[in-house]
């Protein structure tokens, strides 16, 4: 992953990730792509549309570590193919060990709500 991604993921799990719920039905991969990516971009929207447009990678970056740690459970087919349910207490016990560990956000609260806008502004430039 490039910083940039790295950057909008972390933005994302900071913040609007940590009230995320969703319908308790199951989602093909496609679907979940789609809505991270809107996801993501909506919580990037701020920083500007050469963020913005990277927002498709973001979500399918975040959606696919979300199903590597077990915050979306996977049923495989009877005839092929895969469904994901989301897990909210997996979730946000994956949501909260991210927030604690990851050394953008780390960053990014020591430095403050500024960090934000100048980190973004710095990887677009």
């Amino acid at each position: 992953m490039t910083d940039l991604i790295d950057h909008m993921i972390a933005y994302y799990v900071a913040g609007p990730a940590s009230d995320l719920t969703v319908a308790p039905r199951f989602y093909p991969y496609g679907e979940l792509q789609l809505i991270f990516e809107d996801k993501i971009s909506v919580a990037v929207r701020k920083f500007g549309p050469k963020v913005r447009k990277h927002a498709k990678e973001a979500g399918k970056a975040f959606i696919d570590r979300m199903i590597e740690t077990g915050a979306w459970s996977t049923n495989e087919g009877e005839y092929g193919g895969s469904m994901h349910q989301f897990q909210a207490d997996r979730f946000r016990e994956v949501i909260r060990e991210e927030q604690k560990a990851n050394p953008i956000i780390a960053q990014a609260k020591a430095e403050g709500p500024a960090y934000w806008d100048k980190a973004f502004g710095e990887l677009v430039a």
